[in-house]
C-alpha cells in the first residue's frame, strides 16, 4: 500500500512539472520609450532635422557640376551630422540603436563617397551617393519615435 501512494505521489509531480513546464511562458511587453526619453531624444531631433533640411542644397551644387560648394557644404554645414546623429542613436531602444548606428555609418560613407566624386569631378557617382544618403537618411529619422 505504500509503495502504491508513493507512486501516485511521484506520478501527481511528474503531471505537475510536466504542465507546468508545456504552458506558455509570460511574455514581457516589449520595450518602450518612457516619457522621459521622448523628452531627451526630442531635444536632439531638431538638430538632425535641421540639416535633413539643408541636404537639398548638396543636389544643387551637384547638379551645377559646383564641386567646390559640394565639397564645402559637405565639410561645412554637413560636418557636424555624423556627431549629432550618434548622439541622438544613443537615446534609442537597443534594437533601434543598432539600425540608427548602421544607417548613420551607411549616410557618413555615401558623404565621403560624394566629396571623392567631387574631388574627380564625376556627377553621376555624386548624383547615385545623393540618392543613396538621402534615402538613409529618412531610413534613420523613421526610427525616431515621434512625440
Amino acid at each position: 500500500m505504500t509503495w502504491h501512494r508513493s507512486f501516485i505521489r511521484l506520478l501527481v509531480a511528474a503531471i505537475a512539472v510536466l504542465i507546468v513546464s508545456c504552458s506558455p511562458a509570460q511574455q514581457a511587453p516589449p520595450p518602450t520609450y518612457s516619457p522621459t526619453q521622448i523628452e531627451q531624444i526630442q531635444a536632439y531631433v531638431p538638430r538632425v532635422i535641421a540639416l535633413r533640411e539643408r541636404i537639398p542644397e548638396l543636389k544643387a551644387y551637384i547638379q551645377a557640376q559646383d564641386w567646390t560648394n559640394v565639397q564645402s557644404f559637405i565639410h561645412g554645414p554637413l560636418g557636424e551630422l555624423r556627431a549629432r546623429m550618434n548622439r541622438l542613436a544613443r537615446q534609442l531602444l537597443p534594437q533601434a540603436q543598432t539600425k540608427a548606428n548602421d544607417l548613420a555609418q551607411d549616410l557618413y560613407n555615401h558623404l565621403v563617397a560624394i566629396d571623392e566624386a567631387a574631388v574627380a569631378r564625376n556627377a553621376s557617382v555624386a548624383k547615385r551617393q545623393y540618392q543613396a544618403a538621402l534615402e538613409d537618411f529618412d531610413a534613420f529619422l523613421d526610427l525616431v519615435p515621434q512625440p
